[in-house]
């Protein structure tokens, strides 16, 4: 159980890995929309979406080592990647917000509609059965979606992979006893 300067504490340190977390999120969001132009930043894309977990399991790593005293439950864990998660998602989620409601204006739904017209994606189309006609309905019905919509979409699934990935992280951070150590100091 925890007393309430450890929640306090545990909140704390929480914010600010989340608060970098959040960042490299938003440079994520970044290269994603970079991608749409810049093909070559589709790859930093990829790299800081894996990179999320390490980074995650890094920070709970952190925390049972220089604040919890080297012994962190299963539970303690799973909260602070969980509140990790969720403070990261709010940043990210203000940033797609600005992104959609004064940058954006369509861009990223154009370029979607230019694929679809692309020759080359015609493969595609037909792969999954569904005719050029269609998705180009499809996208109209998407163009009518308000930004915020599309930022609360994006928060709820980022908060579910957090509950998701946070047990996963939980689980290889945890630690019931502390190592011995035989560092001289």
């Amino acid at each position: 159980m925890l007393t309430r300067q450890e929640y306090i504490q545990l909140k704390a340190y929480a914010r600010q890995h989340g608060a970098v977390m959040g960042l490299l999120w938003i440079a994520s969001f970044a290269c994603f929309i970079g991608s749409i132009s810049e093909p070559y930043m589709s790859l930093l894309f990829n790299f800081t979406i894996v990179l999320i977990p390490f980074l995650a399991s890094f920070f709970v790593k952190y925390y049972r080592e220089r604040v919890a005293g080297g012994i962190l439950s299963f539970w303690r864990a799973y909260c602070y990647s969980l509140l990790i998660f969720f403070y990261a998602t709010l940043l990210l989620a203000i940033a797609q917000w600005a992104y959609f409601e004064f940058l954006d204006h369509g861009r990223m739904l154009g370029s979607m509609v230019t694929t679809v017209n692309a020759p080359e994606f015609a493969p595609v189309l037909e792969a999954y059965k569904i005719s050029r006609e269609e998705m180009l309905e499809q996208l109209d019905i998407l163009s009518e979606t308000r930004p915020i919509d599309f930022v609360f979409t994006f928060m709820w699934m980022n908060i579910i992979i957090g509950l998701i990935l946070s047990w996963f992280i939980a689980l290889f951070t945890k630690r019931a006893t502390l190592r011995n150590n035989n560092r001289q100091l």
